[in-house]
């Protein structure tokens, strides 16, 4: 990675043109080359220049200190992996490859140079893994906190291969990429203080450096399934958006769910935590079990773990999309939807505040 100017020293001491010629070196020496980017740092906008014949798919978020990340729990380069990651999973949510990406930061002039750098080069780090490119952005004062806001773009090869919300089916197999609840769980330990404790390592990785699952949105469209998103507030958040969109109910397997064994060992309330916890990042998608059954193979080919199979799509009762919990006495019980709330420590009301993802 190259090096910038500037040690460790305030950026309200750096001033707002060295920054953005330290940060514009620090993209320049990015090794991806194969984006479609036409011109990117140095102009009133980049130039991206997609494939004849392919879809365009947008995202954007903005994480807030305090709210979205804490410094004290996340260096520099985790907090910008995870600002991109967030991104990056909406647009394998849809199924999409990622290209570019641009970037908005509200600093309080106090953060120290080096921080900044390290920011984006947490950033790059996953970007040339996936072979983006981050084509510039902006920097503000924003005395209040410190904000990093991402917008990102992806192609798809048609509108009509998007993983949308509104695809399921009754009949459908209801499945998940991974495990359940880990990130929650990682926000927990924090909270508390403990890191000792048995598959703390995993619980705080998937919290500070989570995994957007871009192969696996990929390779899901490409197998035909036409129904997904990424599980940001939790299954039990998330699923009732799908039922919705698609207007159709559910029924969910409990014994089925993939909550790790570290969780239910550790938290009395791992059941909350694995299904309404949040910042999973798995995706979530819905498919006919043949379709199913493919996306299966297909995994195993790549020697990616294969999806895990949770539920059944069903038909709409008379009240509308409802989701049913059958537990190991076959008893159901129906789910109310909603997220948790860290700082309540009970479900919040389902809400997406993004308008694309």
């Amino acid at each position: 990675m190259v090096q910038v100017a500037g040690g460790s020293n305030p950026v309200s001491s750096v001033g707002e043109f060295k920054l953005i010629d330290g940060i514009s070196k620090l993209l320049a020496s990015s090794r991806v080359r194969s984006s479609g980017l036409v011109l990117g740092v140095g102009d009133d906008t980049a130039i991206w220049q997609p494939r004849p014949g392919r879809a365009i798919t947008i995202t954007t978020d903005t994480l807030v200190e305090s709210v979205h990340f804490r410094r004290d729990w996340s260096d520099a380069q985790q907090i910008g992996h995870r600002a991109l990651a967030v991104n990056l999973s909406d647009l394998a949510a849809m199924g999409s490859r990622p290209r570019t990406a641009v970037i908005s930061l509200g600093l309080r002039g106090s953060e120290q140079d080096r921080w900044v750098y390290d920011v984006y080069r947490g950033m790059l780090a996953l970007a040339q893994r996936w072979h983006v490119r981050i084509a510039g952005g902006d920097i503000v004062h924003s005395p209040k906190a410190l904000t990093i806001g991402v917008t990102a773009h992806g192609e798809l090869r048609s509108a009509e291969q998007a993983l949308r919300r509104d695809q399921a089916r009754s009949g459908d197999i209801i499945a998940v990429t991974g495990p359940l609840g880990l990130a929650a769980a990682g926000v927990r330990l924090l909270s508390e203080g403990r890191h000792g404790i048995d598959g703390a390592p995993a619980m705080l990785t998937a919290h500070r450096l989570p995994q957007p699952r871009i192969l696996h949105g990929m390779l899901l469209a490409r197998a035909g399934v036409r129904c997904a998103m990424d599980l940001s507030d939790g299954l039990f958040g998330d699923l009732p958006k799908i039922l919705q969109a698609s207007e159709v109910s559910a029924r969910v397997e409990m014994d089925k769910l993939p909550i790790p064994s570290s969780l239910r060992w550790t938290f009395p309330d791992w059941f909350e935590l694995g299904t309404r916890g949040g910042e999973d990042f798995e995706l979530l998608f819905t498919a006919p079990p043949e379709v199913f059954e493919h996306v299966t193979t297909v995994f195993r080919r790549c020697r990616l773990r294969p999806p895990i199979a949770i539920g059944t799509v069903t038909a709409p009762g008379k009240g509308g999309p409802q989701l049913t919990l059958r537990d190991s006495a076959l008893r159901r019980r129906v789910i109310e939807p909603g997220a948790f709330d860290h700082f309540a420590a009970k479900p919040k009301p389902q809400a997406n505040g993004r308008t694309g993802g």
